[in-house]
């Protein structure tokens, strides 16, 4: 085994100090990775001290400012030539870090005043889920997932990282969140093994659910039970679709902030970002957040930083540039408004629609309050033969979830096209 470079082994007893259950559900890699004292450290240093010239950076200036072709400056003539076309630091622009921080602790209030790290900035979610299991899943760690889930949780911790996937059905006999599933999963996961990695997703990916407030307590002291007998978890929660709720009926607030605190054995992570919140798919801004203070999150950021840099090594300037920028418009919360009533109105539509009496004998409908999707349990025919036919006949993209399920992502769909969307499913449902 290759002895640990003095650097890591330096940032490994700041965590443990600062932290012991951090320290114990570091990955193997997590403990070996660290950021080198080498151009970027010493970028930094010039940055403070080099009033003359800074010869240390990979860019090219003029006239003190970011070089350009005058082409494609025309298409962002308003911005700082800095701040499109120049690196951003690799934890983000602290400008926007702050920014995200301060909307995060403003939207959930059972998060004030507790421990909150400053967000990291990732390019797009999927980067964040990345870095997490880098830095925290060995082979062979158990991994509590409903077993309804977004396909790429098994792609990053369990195909690259070979985490073993423990699941429970997502819903119980009411057609509820499986608050008891969960909390048994839970307990027979924690006998096999002192180390747990949990991810929660609300509003749910694929079904649209979102939990109400009895569930999140439910859930909530389910993970504190186990912590309680001295099991230590990781807690990833993903909130990709936060704040896109169509029911007055459900939590509106992230489990982040009541997992924050819960339990020293519990470490959460919040892991979300511009790409839905702020209808910027594109840009691929993402952000991750801890429930660790300033102390216990400084060791962490630098080996953050490290793995970082042997990825994406940032996240792009212009990006997060646009980000930060429209989020202090003065239309801003109201355009936010305006989308988000877009998609509630999508989503109550479909309520009305899917539901009819027309279709009782061909489908179920899983129950779903929130976010993009809904999910259909056909009765008879094949879900991938009713999307091959939906393709074929009509051309319509739907997604196709085991033998029974279908996934419609409505918010790609008009209000005024959603009718015709599910008599055709029913149609191509018949046709089995």
């Amino acid at each position: 085994m290759i002895a640990l470079n003095p650097l890591a082994v330096e940032l490994n007893e700041k965590i443990q100090s600062n932290n012991a259950v951090v320290f114990d559900l570091l990955s193997a890699y997590g403990r070996r990775c660290y950021h080198p004292k080498g151009i970027l450290s010493q970028n930094a240093e010039a940055i403070l001290k080099a009033y003359r010239f800074n010869a240390t950076r990979a860019v090219a200036l003029e006239n003190d400012s970011a070089m350009y072709l005058q082409s494609s400056r025309e298409y962002t003539p308003e911005l700082d030539p800095n701040l499109v076309y120049g690196y951003a630091p690799a934890l983000g622009q602290m400008d926007l870090r702050k920014r995200w921080k301060n909307k995060m602790i403003a939207e959930n209030p059972t998060l004030n005043g507790k421990p909150c790290s400053t967000p990291i900035v990732t390019s797009g979610m999927t980067h964040g889920f990345s870095i997490i299991a880098d830095l925290f899943v060995n082979g062979g760690d158990l991994m509590v997932l409903p077993d309804k889930f977004w396909g790429n949780y098994l792609s990053i911790y369990g195909r690259k990282h070979e985490a073993e996937i423990v699941t429970y059905p997502f819903f119980d006999s009411r057609w509820q969140f499986n608050t008891r599933g969960l909390a048994e999963t839970l307990i027979q996961a924690g006998e096999r093994c002192r180390k747990l990695i949990v991810i929660l997703n609300f509003p749910h990916n694929p079904t649209g659910y979102a939990i109400n407030s009895a569930e999140a307590w439910q859930t909530t002291q389910a993970i504190k039970q186990l912590a309680e007998q001295g099991n230590q978890l990781l807690v990833m929660v993903d909130d990709a679709y936060f704040g896109m709720w169509y029911d007055d009926n459900v939590l509106r607030e992230s489990l982040f902030g009541w997992l924050t605190d819960l339990h020293p054995n519990v470490i959460p992570v919040k892991i979300d970002g511009a790409t839905k919140e702020e209808y910027s798919w594109g840009l691929r801004v993402g952000f991750l957040t801890f429930g660790l203070n300033e102390d216990e999150m400084k060791p962490l950021e630098e080996k953050i930083t490290a793995l970082i840099r042997v990825s994406t090594s940032g996240t792009s300037q212009l990006s997060q540039t646009m980000v930060y920028q429209t989020m202090n418009t003065p239309e801003y919360t109201e355009e936010k408004q305006e989308k988000y009533e877009t998609l509630k109105s999508r989503a109550l539509k479909v309520k009305d629609v899917v539901r009819s009496p027309t279709y009782e004998d061909l489908w179920e409908v899983y129950p779903f309050h929130a976010g993009y999707f809904m999910c259909l349990r056909l009765k008879r025919g094949n879900a991938e033969a009713v999307r091959q036919h939906l393709l074929n006949e009509y051309g319509i993209g739907v997604v196709s979830q085991g033998d029974s399920e279908l996934r419609v992502a409505y918010s790609c769909v008009d209000e005024s096209d959603i009718q015709f969307l599910f008599d055709a499913i029913a149609e191509a449902t018949q046709a089995q």
